[in-house]
């Protein structure tokens, strides 16, 4: 026998209450000379006899009563009865409702046949048990309804997300600890998808240490997958999407099953309607990846949703990846100009004017980037959020007053390029862009002989970020170059020298982008200027810091929305509705301030697809895409010798259509006896009040 509030049995201990109230009670008699009184001395005695017999009784009486109270509320279990009326066990049902729960199985999916099991799970509970469901992300509380119950299992819904099952088992965990029952039973309904699995070893552990106070069960649903074709990778061109213009956009195609797919066409849309013919991939191994090349045309200059599209298969949620992008038909650049020169080929940025509008001067107008050259002198009557990104080209000192307004600028998404030169004074740069504003990533060094001995050659990294061609950057020789230094703020390097020092090094500064160059924009210290590497060097620098202020539009499901808009939009409601699905309802949130801007802040995006979040008294919604997982396209699941292993600490029991509940429950083993006591303390209370009254009748 065990119990469920041990505490409460030292409550035993007030059966001394009515023995002390016993003897308090106690009729002291003082003798009195009474001849009369030897009469009455054998009656006497009988009564007092049979007064003190029925004392006793009563005393007995209350002290069980006292005691089997204090027994009562401590709650005994014993093993080996079952359905005594009252017994009660808290539950916890976890529901995977993780991406690979959508794959197809018959009429339904691995959700379908989960939530059947939880209704089965759930049949068998004793009524008014506490019961909390919960998909992999959001627990609920415990509840004795089992109505509720019920329909919070059918309200779980899909989700495109890669679940983190350590965390929900946690949080089920942390549900029953606060509910006191004869047992606590935990269920994982789950298709045991290998990468929720990814910490295996710990996960093991968890379980088994969970298992020394509650059961655990694992139900294992649907059956694996045969085939997958899905999207693994969507990226655009880093480049200017420029209104009317062809955009390439870089696909890969993964191949997830364990049989060659072919002749698989690769589908294309904008704004919902195909654009152009599909790509056809001849033939895609097992375990292999395509790469598709496609070209996308922005109709006007505003956001757009861009889709690429598989052919349905039995695991549809990575068939489909949307990405919203922004044509742009006016950006601006300011460039700073730390060297005008005599002449205007002299000047530090006749260049960088060149490569930015690459055309003829009659057709400058028409076209979408506008560069405009500033000294550093007449930087204090610039507004510097007129413009989309900033360039100091070799600008001596930065002054203090726009380093302020540069980094606030950045900050709320911004850009800006730096291109060293003989001018730049590396402590100007370090102690205010660097130390102060934390705006660059890296400081600058002024080494001794950084004239190379030999030309130096610029190489894209291994990611190439850029896209840029390896063999025209080899063409390019560098004479001088300015050292950097990493500091503590995250960075990447885009492009490096021969020597292995850095080139070109790139970093987020709030939702901005800043890129800091090596070497200069002119031919003082190399001849980049006019090689044909150039003009998309730069235009792919643009382009980079253009996206960028669109990225935070792109996010992962599961991930949090945070996109910055105009100040006086704080505090407005705005309605997220998922552009796919008219007939889904509205999600409100509100726009909060932040300094200089408002912020749209929204977390629960848990589907792939595009979304549009209308706000109050603006006409044009705010796009925004969720892509699916994609660790979640493996179809690999927990193999036989795993699940052994979980069997050690979990009973694991296999569910599809037409299964049975009968293994649920029938381990249960122990009742609570608190319905049986409360009877048989009702008992004796009235037993002991029928005594008292007889016994303290007239005699």
């Amino acid at each position: 026998m065990n119990f469920l509030n041990q505490a409460l049995l030292w409550g035993i201990a007030a059966i001394s209450v009515p023995i002390i109230i016993h003897f308090l009670n106690r009729r002291r008699f003082r003798r009195v000379p009474w001849a009369a009184m030897r009469f009455l001395k054998v009656s006497v005695e009988q009564n007092q006899r049979r007064m003190k017999l029925e004392d006793w009784i009563l005393l007995v009486l209350r002290c069980a009563l006292v005691a089997l109270l204090a027994f009562l509320m401590a709650r005994p279990v014993v093993e080996g009865l079952s359905g005594m009326p009252g017994s009660k066990v808290a539950a916890a049902i976890v529901l995977d409702n993780s991406a690979s729960m959508g794959s197809r199985e018959g009429e339904g999916t691995r959700l379908t046949l989960a939530r059947e099991a939880a209704h089965a799970i759930l049949d068998r509970l004793p009524g008014g048990s506490p019961v909390v469901i919960s998909g992999a992300f959001h627990p609920n509380e415990a509840s004795n309804d089992h109505d509720l119950v019920s329909s919070r299992i059918d309200e779980i819904a899909q989700t495109d997300r890669h679940a983190d099952l350590l965390l929900a088992l946690e949080e089920a965990v942390r549900s029953l600890e606060g509910q006191a029952a004869a047992e606590k039973e935990l269920y994982l309904i789950t298709d045991g998808h290998a990468e929720e699995w990814g910490a295996f070893a710990v996960l093991e552990a968890r379980l088994r240490d969970i298992s020394a106070g509650t059961r655990i069960h694992l139900v294992m649903v649907g059956t694996p997958a045969p085939a997958n074709l899905g999207i693994s990778r969507l990226t655009p061109a880093a480049a200017l999407p420029a209104v009317n213009e062809p955009f390439r956009i870089d696909v890969d195609i993964t191949n997830y099953g364990s049989s060659p797919a072919r002749n698989v066409p690769v589908k294309l849309l904008v704004d919902g309607q195909p654009a152009g013919e599909p790509w056809m991939i001849d033939e895609l191994k097992p375990g292999s990846s395509e790469s598709a090349t496609l070209y996308a045309t922005l109709p006007s200059a505003s956001y757009h949703r861009v889709t690429v599209a598989l052919e349905d298969d039995g695991v549809p949620f990575d068939d489909r990846r949307t990405i919203v992008m922004q044509a742009m038909d006016d950006v601006r650049v300011l460039l700073v100009d730390g060297d005008p020169g005599v002449e205007d080929r002299e000047s530090e940025t006749f260049f960088l004017r060149h490569a930015l509008a690459p055309v003829p001067e009659e057709m400058r107008a028409a076209y979408p980037v506008k560069p405009s050259v500033v000294s550093v002198s007449d930087l204090a009557g610039e507004t510097l959020d007129r413009y989309h990104a900033i360039v100091l080209a070799n600008v001596a000192d930065v002054p203090l007053p726009f380093a302020d307004r540069l980094a606030r600028y950045v900050e709320a998404g911004g850009g800006l390029m730096v291109f060293p030169g003989g001018n730049l004074r590396p402590e100007s740069y370090n102690t205010l862009l660097h130390g102060k504003h934390q705006l660059l990533p890296v400081s600058f060094v002024a080494r001794d002989g950084n004239a190379a001995t030999r030309p130096r050659v610029m190489v894209p990294t291994e990611t190439n970020p850029l896209g840029l061609d390896g063999d025209l950057l080899a063409r390019v020789k560098f004479r001088q170059v300015l050292g950097l230094e990493p500091g503590d703020r995250d960075h990447r390097l885009a492009l490096r020298y021969d020597d292995g020092q850095p080139a070109l090094v790139e970093s987020e500064h709030g939702l901005g982008k800043v890129f800091v160059f090596t070497s200069t924009a002119d031919l003082d210290w190399n001849d980049f200027a006019i090689r044909p590497a150039f003009v998309p060097f730069i235009n792919r620098l643009l382009g980079g810091i253009v996206q960028n202020r669109e990225s935070n539009l792109n996010v992962e499901a599961g991930e949090t929305l945070r996109h910055r808009l105009e100040a006086d939009l704080a505090g407005r409601e705005a309605t997220v509705y998922e552009v796919g699905d008219p007939e889904a309802l509205g999600r409100l949130t509100t726009l909060s301030e932040a300094e200089g801007s408002s912020v749209l802040e929204f977390d629960r995006i848990h589907r792939g697809g595009a979304y549009q979040a209308t706000i109050d008294g603006q006409p044009d919604p705010v796009l925004f895409a969720v892509r699916p997982s994609v660790r979640e396209s493996s179809l690999s699941l927990l193999g036989a010798e795993q699940l052994a292993r979980l069997g050690d600490s979990a009973t694991v029991v296999g569910w599809g259509t037409g299964s049975s509940a009968a293994d649920f429950g029938a381990h249960r083993k122990g009742s609570e006896l608190w319905w049986p006591l409360l009877l048989v303390v009702i008992a004796l209370a009235a037993i002991e009040i029928i005594l008292a009254q007889w016994f303290s009748r007239s005699k």
